[in-house]
């Protein structure tokens, strides 16, 4: 019996194992994928112990012992790279935000924050278990050309950290313009967040197969519009708004931050595996982004052109956090290089963190490596844009 367990974990280990260094593919399995690289040190225990179960377990067994040294050690790959890319991060946080830049966060907010990059309770869920919000659903914010927009709003349980109001996060989702909507697989993150003492607001808008460009744009300005002029009704401060954005509404958040209007102004604008560039030749009439302008590039350039957020970038735009996975083949790690290229020529302040094990999506998974991770540098950032004395600045 224990040989035949070490044979099976063994060879499940090694699966998985192959399965993680897999390169990330647009597929009905993508949940699978990402669970697999987020959940690595699952896959390493179970191949550990596949060669204890064959060497000690009786009647020693070569094909559990073997297939398990092979998955134990492909699946340590993510958990072995944790620390190196938290040194990165936390380099690119100081290079990006100043040496000291965990200094003007309140004591309050350091407590509230996460506190480890990594924890196994966190991983066990413990995070999403402990975090509480009042939640308001469907509240309807725009009404263009008659389709209502909704959001949902997760308020604090708690006090204010500052003050006697909230920063409020507007929350983009993913689905490349033409799928998703508010909530989908982050309900848990947006309800940490609001356990922190952020107004959440996730946000709809306009899909490709309704309206073409700019109206998903025009539609989280109106979020904008409405958050600050409900500000009073929800406790929160219009001076404190952040945007964050994943996949397609990462671009959509990057564009609303780097080209407002007037009364769009926001403090912060975070952007998960992001395209900062939409202006690719000969892209298929079925592309996404095809669909999204109304036209190939070849017949928009001017349209395509001032629809990227690296057209747009200059001086004196909101602090900026970039976040990629380096195994994403959905929304490439260039797209970051294209966008700080020309951001490290201004006096923006930004950061770009790369989760080397991340595939498109990583941070579904709110408790794997990934996602954790980078939580410990979100939770960060938040605080310093939205908190410090001259947001502005």
């Amino acid at each position: 019996m224990l040989n035949f367990l070490s044979t099976t974990f063994g060879l499940v280990s090694a699966a998985i194992g192959v399965f993680i260094h897999t390169p990330d593919e647009d597929t009905p399995l993508r949940p699978v994928q990402i669970a697999i690289n987020e959940l690595s040190w699952v896959s390493m225990l179970l191949g550990g112990l596949a060669v204890v179960l064959g060497i000690f377990g009786g009647k020693r067994t070569r094909l559990g012992v073997f297939s398990g040294l092979i998955g134990a050690g492909l699946s340590a790959s993510p958990f072995m790279q944790r620390r190196a890319a938290a040194t990165d991060m936390e380099s690119a946080m100081k290079a990006g935000f100043g040496r000291y830049y965990q200094r003007p966060i309140p004591p309050v907010m350091m407590q509230r924050m996460s506190q480890a990059t990594w924890s196994l309770p966190n991983a066990l869920g413990a995070r999403e278990r402990q975090s509480q919000a009042r939640l308001w659903r469907d509240v309807v914010f725009s009404v263009p050309e008659g389709k209502p927009l909704k959001l949902d709003i997760y308020q604090p349980l708690i006090a204010p950290a500052v003050g006697d109001k909230y920063p409020a996060i507007i929350v983009l989702h993913g689905g490349g313009w033409r799928n998703g909507d508010k909530g989908d697989w982050f309900v848990p993150n947006s309800r940490y967040l609001a356990s922190q003492g952020y107004v959440v607001f996730d946000i709809q808008y306009r899909l490709s197969g309704s309206a073409k460009w700019p109206a998903p744009f025009e539609d989280v300005k109106q979020a904008v519009r409405w958050v600050k002029e409900c500000a009073g009704e929800y406790q929160v401060d219009p001076e404190r708004i952040a945007l964050l954005g994943r996949s397609a509404g990462a671009h959509i958040g990057l564009m609303a931050a780097f080209v407002p209007d007037a009364d769009t102004q926001v403090q912060a604008v975070i952007s998960i595996y992001g395209p900062t560039t939409l202006q690719f030749a000969n892209l298929s009439p079925a592309s996404s982004i095809v669909q999204l302008m109304g036209g190939t590039y070849e017949q928009l350039p001017e349209v395509y052109a001032n629809a990227s957020p690296v057209t747009h970038v200059s001086d004196g735009l909101p602090p900026t956090l970039l976040i990629e996975g380096m195994m994403d083949t959905i929304v490439p790690s260039r797209h970051g290089d294209t966008l700080v290229t020309p951001l490290s020529l201004t006096d923006t302040p930004f950061a770009l963190l790369r989760v080397p094990w991340g595939r498109h999506g990583f941070d579904a998974a709110t408790f794997g490596l990934g996602a954790q991770l980078v939580q410990y540098y979100v939770d960060r950032f938040l605080a310093w844009s939205l908190y410090r004395e001259d947001k502005n600045a």
